[in-house]
């Protein structure tokens, strides 16, 4: 092949690839992006069969910024943004006209709600349903903060290694 007929047969075959992106993007609906819709946090939510602690736990945080987003009307997104920092909380409080007392029992509600919602399930029982209460119930905010995303960190190291039970 005449090398000229080849740098340009190599030049369309480029032009051919960098065109397929987009037109393949937009094919398969990439042109039409909807914004997902924030799931209402008062809104019951199925619990899965969990397999191990990662399942666990993810349900049970999941399940407790709900009940807490609930309390404010908010979503459990906006929460959770609003938990991440002392200063991020202090502005959530302003923003809602609540003091740290009604931000720590909502917090606390919507743990203790999660834990009713695990033991529904069948995720939890015994031993463990009682120590989350008694965390929920005397626990500062901020230990709980710290205490799941320790768990969580944890949870995502463990994979999923199923929870004994004693």
């Amino acid at each position: 092949m005449n090398p000229r007929y080849r740098g340009v047969a190599t030049l369309a075959c480029a032009a051919a690839l960098a065109a397929s992106v987009p037109l393949t993007y937009v094919a398969l609906g990439g042109g039409s992006y909807d914004t997902a819709t924030v799931r209402n946090p008062c809104a019951e939510r199925s619990w899965r069969n969990p397999a191990g602690f990662q399942a666990v736990a993810e349900q049970i945080a999941l399940s407790a910024l709900d009940g807490a987003a609930c309390h404010f009307g908010v979503s459990r997104e906006a929460l959770t943004l609003a938990l991440a920092s002392s200063s991020s909380r202090e502005r959530f409080a302003r923003e809602h006209h609540v003091d740290d007392g009604e931000l720590e029992n909502a917090v606390r509600r919507g743990l203790e709600r999660s834990v009713d919602d695990a033991e529904r399930a069948g995720a939890i029982s015994g031993w463990r349903a009682t120590a989350l209460r008694l965390a929920a119930e005397h626990a500062p905010v901020e230990q709980l903060a710290e205490l799941v995303d320790f768990l969580g960190g944890v949870a995502g190291k463990a994979g999923s290694v199923p929870i004994p039970d004693f």
